[in-house]
């Protein structure tokens, strides 16, 4: 069995635009584009077609990420994009989320904004867009008559808000989707779900893991990378360390 024996690598000519640290027993295929800072962790497997472009900031791809074809993973902002361990990126679907926990499922097609972060053990819909909520605390105008109505639970009072930062005019504070969210349906509501079934589902990502590099192998090219390459085993500090380079 052939595994892809990739790391650290850095052009000479392009050395303040990318740089790549790929982990051990990393499956990548040759047609996909990874661009900028881009960190990968042990165990993931890149699918053709598939896109990471570390365009301002760099990313983070936590251990055994699943990354499949016409999926777009990118980071408009400087701060680093942070994604957790066996996270399964489905066809076609968009991310730019700074933040994603672990064990998620973004099904094909779903698409997640940067002002959203997710936490662990969540399920995306096909189709579905993950927005940051459009209604904020309201806030009565100055010098206004009417009483002032009590903040729903889950909101700040006046007096609260004005010792919390307040953003500048090109940021917005993060919608963090909870553990255990469910995104589904046309209009992409939204549900807390249940942990039944959550180690169904890990044990899947773990099968699916070995079928895929035992498959893609035969069918597709590995990604060369420059000689001076060194694999590390957990270079991305998020997850467990990988296992040694190269079939046994």
């Amino acid at each position: 069995m052939r595994w892809s024996t990739c790391n650290n690598t850095t052009n000479t000519k392009d050395k303040d635009k990318d740089s790549l640290k790929i982990g051990s027993r990393c499956v990548i295929v040759q047609d996909c584009d990874l661009r900028g800072h881009v960190t990968i962790g042990a165990g993931c497997v890149i699918h053709p077609r598939a896109t990471i472009f570390a365009l301002s900031g760099p990313i983070h791809l936590g251990d055994n990420n699943i990354v499949e074809e016409m999926v777009v993973i990118i980071n408009r902002s400087k701060t680093p994009m942070i994604i957790g361990n066996d996270n399964h990126f489905q066809v076609a679907c968009r991310i730019e989320s700074p933040s994603i926990g672990s064990n998620n499922i973004f099904s094909p097609r779903c698409r997640v904004v940067h002002s959203v972060t997710i936490g662990s053990d969540s399920h995306i819909g096909a189709g579905c867009v993950v927005l940051a909520s459009p209604f904020p605390t309201f806030i009565p105008p100055p010098n206004s008559t009417s009483e002032p109505t009590p903040p729903p639970p889950g909101t700040t009072t006046l007096e609260e808000e004005a010792e919390l930062p307040r953003p500048t005019t090109t940021t917005r504070p993060l919608h963090h989707l909870p553990d255990e969210t469910e995104i589904f349906g046309s209009d992409s509501r939204q549900r807390l779900g249940s942990k039944q079934g959550i180690g169904q589902i890990k044990a899947f990502q773990a099968k699916h893991l070995i079928y895929l590099r035992e498959t893609l192998v035969k069918y597709h090219k590995l990604k060369i990378f420059p000689p001076g390459t060194v694999v590390s085993e957990n270079p991305s500090g998020i997850g467990g360390s990988g296992g040694k380079v190269g079939g046994e």
